[in-house]
């Protein structure tokens, strides 16, 4: 499947277990879409696909986004040694500024 990137807005943020980079297409001030890579680790191995389903339709406010990543680590058991809940936020919000 091709994904035109030229729709997403893309965030970067350096966080002390990695550079987290987000790719993200807004819609009406929320998240249509995203895609969550980077350099840093993650525990479950799947946990950044669960978080980007579960960010879908999630508003484009720093505590709405960061309070949706915060219950995804605790649902999911998340760990990523070195990068918070809080540096996936500002990686988020970093795209849409």
């Amino acid at each position: 499947m091709k994904v035109d990137i030229s729709e997403y807005k893309q965030g970067l943020y350096k966080s002390t277990g990695g550079l987290i980079r987000v790719f993200l297409k807004e819609k009406n001030g929320k998240i249509d879409d995203i895609l969550l890579t980077g350099d840093f680790f993650i525990f479950p191995e799947e946990s950044l696909d669960i978080m980007a389903r579960s960010l879908k339709e999630v508003t484009l406010d720093k505590d709405a986004v960061l309070g949706s990543i915060k219950e995804i680590y605790i649902e999911e058991n998340i760990d990523s040694p070195g990068t918070t809940p809080k540096d996936f936020a500002n990686a988020i919000m970093a795209a849409i500024e």
